[in-house]
């Protein structure tokens, strides 16, 4: 609380970390409960936000010139894992898309 003086200004989190941490701290508690935040925390966010950033990087680069009319595989071509990877990511777009999100449940 700001009486004990255990409060983290956002401002001082924007210039040695950077906006994007803090948006992705922000994004990623849940709010219906105490907000936590900490050196500790805001390291691990930087950590995840760094994975994250460098996966989405490589992915990019690796899939610049693919073509989905040329390069997509039929899903009756696909191996079965692949396709039952694909009926999870639809159930969880569903879930996500009409009750979460309809909800404002944003932390499941």
């Amino acid at each position: 609380s700001k009486s004990v003086g255990n409060v983290v200004a956002p401002q001082k989190v924007n210039d040695s970390l950077g906006a994007d941490i803090l948006r992705l701290w922000v994004a990623s508690t849940d709010y219906s409960g105490e907000l936590a935040i900490s050196d500790e925390i805001l390291k691990r966010v930087s950590e995840s936000y760094r994975r994250l950033r460098n996966t989405l990087r490589f992915l990019l680069a690796n899939l610049s010139d693919f073509n989905p009319e040329t390069d997509a595989v039929a899903i009756s071509d696909m191996l079965e894992l692949d396709r039952y990877a694909l009926v999870l990511a639809q159930q969880l777009q569903e879930r996500v898309a009409n009750d979460h999100f309809t909800r404002y449940a944003f932390h499941f």
